[in-house]
């Protein structure tokens, strides 16, 4: 196993690493898959072209929505936003940390198992 760089505690096999090297290679396959994990979180129940708006989608504004019903403080909805925006941040962040898998010795490995299967 190799661990992704000294300050990273991940392990991933050798075959694990050479896979997400292959990901990260293919730019336009990475941004897509970027693009679709975030957007659905920040972008979930926002108005777009062609989307009947529903703001009760939305994560934060779901929570104002029932703090109607159920008095929740300004603090508690200050909070839950920060937490949102920390997820949001948190997988941005993962995202950006597989662009710097590397393996040591930057030769492909070939997989153990029978892909035509």
């Amino acid at each position: 196993m190799n661990n992704i760089t000294p300050n990273e505690n991940i392990q991933l096999t050798d075959l694990q690493i050479s896979k997400i090297e292959s990901f990260c290679k293919d730019e336009e396959m990475f941004n897509a898959v970027r693009k679709v994990l975030l957007a659905g979180i920040y972008t979930h129940g926002t108005i777009q072209r062609g989307y009947i708006p529903d703001p009760l989608i939305n994560g934060a504004l779901s929570l104002v929505h029932l703090s109607t019903a159920n008095p929740v403080t300004d603090e508690i909805l200050g909070q839950h936003i920060r937490g949102v925006w920390e997820g949001i941040n948190a997988l941005k962040n993962a995202l950006d940390r597989l662009n710097r898998i590397k393996s040591k010795d930057n030769k492909p490995l070939e997989s153990p198992y029978n892909e035509a299967l």
